[in-house]
């Protein structure tokens, strides 16, 4: 782990007589006692002086140092030097609480001159504008962009099955299986659902209502065609969808999903419970999905899991109490809501098949298999860890494994790989995109959105190179990072979730106990500085799965859909000089990061630096939790 407590600065000014005050960055006279000199008149009335500089740094290249206390945040300077140099400021907040917001004011000097030429800022990436997509459809030959923009969030859906259960009260369903937690099989349901043939009629109950919601008492009886019968899953069809994909179609899909998907979801995220005693999870493509969604939205739902179906029928008479997760089908008319081509089903079949089975195995984890009764994770792990879940299955697709350092050449060599990375993998980095490019726009401890989904996945990604075991060996190869993300998917003992859920399963796998704001300093820094041209940065700040600049620049090489723009995380460049003063405002939310990057060709003077509450001009408050991490990448 950095070490931030080693790097930590605190070099708040002492002032005393002489010359240190002069060292420490103040300015005005003193008579030779360190008062003011005998017979002076009254100082002249204007604005307060500035408060003295809290640290002055002097940094080797590749060397980080973090900034906590009040005096350094407030103000601080970086020497001046004859050669170029270039470093990232980060300014932080590690607030852990998901409603805050303070508003910052960052500003930074160069030189003594009072005449100062304002620095209107170059290289901040812009924010994608968000185009609607009405009369886009039937959905096929859409562009990466235009597809991702299709899916919602599904955090309402998610609010509104929670409720349903809370207002129901009852119990879920337990079966669990052999050894330690699940030592003893038991159920409530008398209706087990063999092991079915292909062909066969089974009945499902859709919760889902008229509105596009999820209700217990929904119970509208669907008679689903088998399709096909894997080691793992069953793939069901609404007859309503019947003639759309073929009778091969589903065996390669099957073939796909129990080769690739399930191995490596079962080993990162856990095995399903089984509480239909058929031993694999229903994927059913049902037009039932399709109608939660309206042409024309600019949205619509592609598929989901839902706790209902584990829930006891006798409370829940929707639930199948079954493992289920439902997918949207084939229906290029609108009959039953959006135009729905069958390419596109069958682009997003595999990479959401993945998705929504974490969601299911994470809450039979805590539900079925555990005590949390209604436990959901909260929405950016439980999100991240479904982005994962896409992408530990595409690499395993493509027989690759992670602490690789990989740019996208070194995993899309030919057909096959390419289309696993347009898959499973292309979908999380423009996710990824949305957030860099706004990285204090989103709050990402609470609400829901794609840049939120964005930093999940990042930030997961990050977490499981870090902290991810390196023995015994996982399913993939580089890492036993699996049993990291398993930690997660239950959390812990007490079904943890969240930033509790993150420490506790940092814990556990390494033994380490960090705090989040060491936790997060890193990733803020791992994110800004992954593989740079440096030597010297610590190894806990790299991706190692992903090579980033390597990978967003071959993206951009090959023109992918979406991701052609080059590394997109907004960082304002700041050139150094004598007459530089480059004032930016922001919001600082609860666990965020603002990146300044200060640059320059040649000599530059001492540059200093002052971050203030935007309205009072005075420091920082607490609440915020903030901290300024500076590191020298030229």
């Amino acid at each position: 782990m950095m070490n931030v407590r080693s790097t930590l600065v605190r070099l708040a000014c002492v002032i005393i007589p002489g010359a240190v005050l002069a060292a420490c960055g103040g300015d005005g006279a003193v008579g030779p006692g360190g008062g003011s000199r005998p017979n002076s008149p009254p100082p002249p009335t204007g604005p307060p002086p500035p408060p003295p500089i809290g640290a002055t740094l002097s940094l080797q290249p590749g060397e980080v140092r973090v900034l906590t206390d009040v005096a350094s945040i407030r103000r601080f300077a970086i020497l001046g030097a004859s050669d170029a140099r270039e470093y990232q400021i980060i300014v932080m907040s590690t607030a852990e609480t998901g409603d805050g917001s303070t508003p910052i004011r960052f500003r930074a000097v160069g030189g003594a001159s009072a005449n100062r030429v304002p620095d209107r800022g170059s290289g901040l990436a812009p924010s994608r504008a968000e185009s609607g997509l009405r009369g886009r459809s039937p959905l096929q030959g859409l562009s990466l962009e235009d597809r991702m923009k299709l899916r919602p969030d599904h955090l309402a859906l998610r609010a509104q099955m929670l409720d349903e259960l809370r207002y129901v009260g009852g119990r879920p369903s337990q079966r669990t299986l052999g050894g330690g937690m699940g030592a003893v099989r038991a159920s409530r349901t008398q209706n087990r659902i063999a092991v079915p043939n292909v062909n066969d009629t089974v009945r499902i109950k859709s919760a889902i209502t008229p509105g596009g919601g999820l209700s217990c008492n929904g119970n509208t009886p669907i008679d689903g065609v088998v399709k096909t019968v894997g080691d793992n899953f069953v793939i069901v069809e609404d007859p309503a969808a019947a003639g759309f994909f073929t009778e091969q179609d589903y065996v390669e899909l099957d073939a796909e999903v129990d080769d690739f998907v399930a191995p490596v979801t079962h080993s990162y995220f856990g095995m399903p419970a089984d509480l239909d005693g058929n031993e694999r999870t229903i994927a059913f493509f049902t037009r039932q999905v399709n109608r939660m969604s309206e042409e024309g939205s600019g949205g619509i739902i592609i598929g989901f899991f839902t706790e209902l179906d584990l829930w006891d029928p006798v409370d829940c008479p929707s639930s199948n109490e079954a493992e289920i997760v439902w997918l949207i089908a084939p229906d290029p008319d609108g009959e039953h809501g959006p135009r729905v081509s069958t390419g596109f089903v069958k682009e997003i079949a595999r990479g959401l098949i993945a998705h929504e089975f974490q969601h299911l195995l994470n809450a039979q984890q805590r539900v079925t298999l555990g005590t949390a009764g209604s436990g959901e994770e909260t929405f950016w792990v439980n999100e991240g860890l479904s982005h994962i879940a896409e992408e530990v299955s595409g690499l395993n697709r493509i027989a690759m494994g992670v602490r690789a350092n990989f740019g996208f050449d070194d995993i899309a060599t030919g057909t096959v790989e390419r289309a696993a990375f347009d898959d499973f993998q292309s979908g999380n980095f423009w996710n990824v995109g949305q957030y860099l490019e706004s990285t204090t726009e989103i709050n990402p401890l609470s609400g829901g959105g794609f840049s939120i989904r964005g930093f999940g996945y990042f930030f997961l990604r990050w977490l499981g190179d870090r902290y991810g075991p390196a023995s015994p060996p996982g399913i993939l190869p580089g890492s036993g990072e699996d049993a990291l993300f398993r930690e997660l998917s239950r959390g812990g003992s007490q079904h943890l979730s969240g930033i509790a859920n993150v420490l506790q399963a940092i814990n556990t796998v390494s033994g380490e106990s960090p705090t989040w704001a060491d936790v997060l300093s890193e990733y803020f820094v791992a994110q800004a500085v992954d593989d740079a041209a440096v030597s010297g940065l610590p190894a806990e700040v790299q991706f190692s799965t992903w090579n980033l600049p390597k990978l967003w620049e071959e993206m951009r090489t090959a023109s992918i859909s979406g991701l052609s723009s080059g590394y997109p995380l907004a960082s304002r460049i700041i050139q150094m000089g004598s007459n530089v003063s480059s004032t930016n405002d922001f919001d600082l939310l609860s666990s965020t990061a603002k990146y300044f990057t200060l640059r320059s060709e040649g000599s530059h003077p001492r540059m200093v630096m002052e971050t203030m509450h935007q309205q009072t001009s005075g420091n920082v408050p607490n609440g915020a939790a903030a901290r300024i991490i500076v590191i020298r990448t030229k």
